[in-house]
Protein backbone atom coordinates (compact mmCIF):
# COMPACT_ATOMS: atom_id res chain seq x y z
CA UNK A 1 0.00 0.00 0.00
CA UNK A 2 2.97 2.61 1.19
CA UNK A 3 4.22 1.32 -2.74
CA UNK A 4 1.19 2.67 -4.21
CA UNK A 5 0.90 5.89 -2.31
CA UNK A 6 4.78 6.90 -3.18
CA UNK A 7 4.03 5.83 -6.93
CA UNK A 8 1.12 8.34 -7.07
CA UNK A 9 3.05 11.14 -5.18
CA UNK A 10 5.75 10.85 -7.19
CA UNK A 11 3.48 11.19 -10.37
CA UNK A 12 1.75 13.87 -8.56
CA UNK A 13 4.91 15.98 -8.63
CA UNK A 14 5.96 15.12 -11.97
CA UNK A 15 2.51 16.30 -12.79
CA UNK A 16 2.99 19.47 -11.04
CA UNK A 17 6.84 20.24 -12.38
CA UNK A 18 5.66 19.79 -15.65
CA UNK A 19 2.92 22.27 -15.36
CA UNK A 20 4.86 24.92 -13.40
CA UNK A 21 7.76 24.36 -16.37
CA UNK A 22 5.44 24.97 -19.45
CA UNK A 23 3.52 27.85 -16.97
CA UNK A 24 6.71 29.15 -17.10
CA UNK A 25 7.97 28.58 -21.06
CA UNK A 26 4.22 30.16 -21.55
CA UNK A 27 4.77 33.23 -19.62
CA UNK A 28 8.91 33.66 -20.59
CA UNK A 29 7.43 33.33 -24.52
CA UNK A 30 4.68 36.16 -23.80
CA UNK A 31 6.85 38.53 -22.18
CA UNK A 32 9.68 38.11 -24.61
CA UNK A 33 6.77 38.99 -27.63
CA UNK A 34 5.84 41.40 -25.90
CA UNK A 35 8.88 43.86 -25.01
CA UNK A 36 11.26 42.56 -27.67
CA UNK A 37 11.62 44.12 -31.49
CA UNK A 38 12.58 40.46 -33.20
CA UNK A 39 12.82 39.20 -36.40
CA UNK A 40 9.81 37.16 -38.14
CA UNK A 41 12.04 33.63 -37.94
CA UNK A 42 12.85 34.43 -33.74
CA UNK A 43 8.92 35.56 -33.08
CA UNK A 44 7.82 32.32 -34.43
CA UNK A 45 11.25 30.45 -32.79
CA UNK A 46 9.67 31.95 -29.31
CA UNK A 47 5.88 31.72 -30.24
CA UNK A 48 6.69 27.71 -30.95
CA UNK A 49 9.01 27.31 -28.32
CA UNK A 50 6.16 26.44 -25.36
CA UNK A 51 4.79 23.48 -27.38
CA UNK A 52 7.04 20.42 -26.54
CA UNK A 53 6.63 21.13 -22.98
CA UNK A 54 2.71 21.77 -23.05
CA UNK A 55 2.36 18.60 -25.05
CA UNK A 56 4.25 16.92 -22.52
CA UNK A 57 2.15 17.84 -19.63
CA UNK A 58 -1.02 17.08 -21.94
CA UNK A 59 1.09 13.64 -21.94
CA UNK A 60 1.34 12.95 -18.57
CA UNK A 61 -2.25 14.60 -18.05
CA UNK A 62 -3.86 11.62 -20.32
CA UNK A 63 -1.41 9.02 -18.53
CA UNK A 64 -2.86 10.11 -15.10
CA UNK A 65 -6.58 10.36 -15.87
CA UNK A 66 -6.03 6.81 -17.69
CA UNK A 67 -4.91 4.86 -14.31
CA UNK A 68 -7.36 6.41 -12.87
CA UNK A 69 -10.78 3.97 -11.59
CA UNK A 70 -14.48 4.66 -13.40
CA UNK A 71 -15.50 6.91 -10.30
CA UNK A 72 -12.57 9.05 -10.58
CA UNK A 73 -12.74 9.55 -14.31
CA UNK A 74 -16.54 9.78 -13.99
CA UNK A 75 -16.34 12.86 -11.75
CA UNK A 76 -12.95 14.36 -14.13
CA UNK A 77 -15.61 13.99 -16.59
CA UNK A 78 -18.33 15.91 -15.47
CA UNK A 79 -15.25 18.65 -14.47
CA UNK A 80 -13.88 18.85 -17.87
CA UNK A 81 -17.77 19.05 -19.94
CA UNK A 82 -18.92 22.15 -17.35
CA UNK A 83 -15.06 24.03 -17.85
CA UNK A 84 -15.24 23.10 -21.85
CA UNK A 85 -18.82 24.29 -22.06
CA UNK A 86 -18.61 27.17 -19.98
CA UNK A 87 -15.27 28.64 -21.18
CA UNK A 88 -16.74 28.02 -24.69
CA UNK A 89 -19.84 30.27 -24.00
CA UNK A 90 -17.39 32.58 -22.13
CA UNK A 91 -15.14 32.94 -25.05
CA UNK A 92 -18.59 33.92 -27.19
CA UNK A 93 -19.99 36.36 -25.20
CA UNK A 94 -16.58 38.11 -24.56
CA UNK A 95 -16.36 37.82 -28.98
CA UNK A 96 -20.04 39.63 -28.95
CA UNK A 97 -18.62 42.29 -26.58
CA UNK A 98 -15.72 43.18 -28.57
CA UNK A 99 -17.84 43.12 -31.62
CA UNK A 100 -19.96 45.94 -29.85
CA UNK A 101 -16.62 47.52 -28.47
CA UNK A 102 -17.32 47.34 -25.37
CA UNK A 103 -14.00 45.33 -24.27
CA UNK A 104 -10.20 45.14 -25.89
CA UNK A 105 -8.96 41.88 -27.39
CA UNK A 106 -9.48 38.72 -25.99
CA UNK A 107 -6.15 37.94 -23.59
CA UNK A 108 -5.36 33.86 -24.13
CA UNK A 109 -3.79 34.01 -20.41
CA UNK A 110 -7.52 34.84 -19.20
CA UNK A 111 -8.99 32.16 -21.11
CA UNK A 112 -6.81 29.45 -19.83
CA UNK A 113 -7.55 31.25 -16.07
CA UNK A 114 -11.13 30.93 -16.58
CA UNK A 115 -11.23 27.72 -18.20
CA UNK A 116 -8.70 26.49 -15.35
CA UNK A 117 -11.55 27.77 -12.49
CA UNK A 118 -14.53 26.51 -14.01
CA UNK A 119 -12.79 23.02 -14.03
CA UNK A 120 -12.16 23.10 -10.42
CA UNK A 121 -15.65 24.42 -9.84
CA UNK A 122 -17.23 21.61 -12.06
CA UNK A 123 -14.99 18.97 -9.98
CA UNK A 124 -16.57 20.20 -6.54
CA UNK A 125 -19.88 20.29 -7.73
CA UNK A 126 -19.23 16.69 -9.25
CA UNK A 127 -18.04 15.71 -6.36
CA UNK A 128 -20.47 17.28 -3.83
CA UNK A 129 -23.20 15.28 -6.58
CA UNK A 130 -21.59 11.86 -5.87
CA UNK A 131 -20.95 11.79 -1.79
Amino acid sequence: MHTIHRRAGSSSTSLIAVALLVAALDIAASWFLARFELGRAARIVIALLPIPANAAFIALVIHGVRKLDEFQKRIHFEAVVLAFLSTGLAALMYGYLEKAHLVGALNVGLVWAFMCLSYAIGYVIAARHYR
